[in-house]
């Protein structure tokens, strides 16, 4: 899939994409080897998923084919799991089920994510409901981070000024 924006898989914050996290793009100008990722799918970084690497995508996109991109079942919110693979257990689970010698080269290649059992409720609303209310988590430490970043930002504007 070679046509499409690049989207990137963080550890902290997810599906981003890539012209939104200020990096130097290094990608292969040949993108016939890239994956499509649609709106709901669940992306992950194979070598980094010990570590979180995965997100719901809000966006249309293409990754690199070092990514796996995991489409949703029906009667599955995608949002709603992945959350549930953010816990640290479910990261725990997904560190002892990753094949490396060491942390450096481990990866959890999907044959191997696939045999991992994930408890979602088989309620879907009730899966809706979750996914909401994370969602709603998320959007008030974002808007907590930027008023400390603001905070921060006045207070270093005030020290400079009593110290010159």
């Amino acid at each position: 899939m070679p046509d499409g924006e690049l989207i990137s898989v963080t550890i902290n914050d997810g599906v981003k994409k890539f012209s939104e996290l200020g990096r130097h793009d290094n990608s292969n100008e040949d993108k016939s080897k890239y994956k499509k990722v649609c709106v709901g799918d669940i992306a992950y970084n194979s070598m980094r998923m010990w570590q979180g690497a995965s997100g719901y995508s809000p966006y249309e996109g293409i990754v690199s084919p070092a990514y796996t991109v995991l489409s949703p079942n029906s009667g599955i919110n995608s949002k709603c799991l992945a959350y549930q693979f953010k816990l640290p257990e479910t990261i725990h689970t997904f560190q002892v089920n990753s094949q490396g010698i060491t942390s450096d080269n481990w990866n959890l290649k999907y044959p191997a994510l696939s045999q991992i059992e994930i408890f979602v409720s088989k309620d879907k609303q009730e899966q809706d409901k979750i996914a909401e209310y994370f969602a709603h988590l998320d959007h008030l430490i974002t808007l907590h981070q930027r008023k400390l970043a603001l905070l921060k930002s006045i207070k270093k504007s005030l020290l400079e000024k009593m110290f010159t």
